[in-house]
């Protein structure tokens, strides 16, 4: 990840919501995926085995697809041009301003 701070806005937190939503989403759709798929070759004892082999291949599936999700992020991240704050030259730092005298009133 890259150590500049771009700031909190609502597509970076929907960003973020989405990594953190892919791996249990991916657990629970490979363990009801195990346990459909256990039931109908082996019976009630395939079911609980289809479940846990499940939820093994969601866990793992579910940490490549967070980890590939995150390089692209960050590569998106890099290719991003970043504005620098404006820095006035040393001459406009160093003049001397006069400030006008509004304590009196001309009439």
């Amino acid at each position: 990840m890259s150590n500049r701070h771009s700031g909190g806005t609502f597509a970076e937190a929907g960003r973020w919501c989405a990594v953190a939503s892919e791996l249990p989403c991916s657990v629970i759709i490979m363990v009801f995926i195990g346990h459909l798929l256990g039931q109908t070759w082996w019976g009630a004892q395939g079911a609980m085995t289809g479940a846990m082999i499940g939820a093994i291949v969601g866990l793992l599936l579910g940490m490549y697809s967070v980890y590939i999700t995150i390089q692209y992020y960050d590569k998106l991240e890099q290719e991003r041009p970043v504005m620098r704050p404006y820095r006035p030259p040393q001459e406009e730092i160093d003049e001397d301003v006069e400030f006008p005298d509004y304590t009196k009133r001309t009439e």
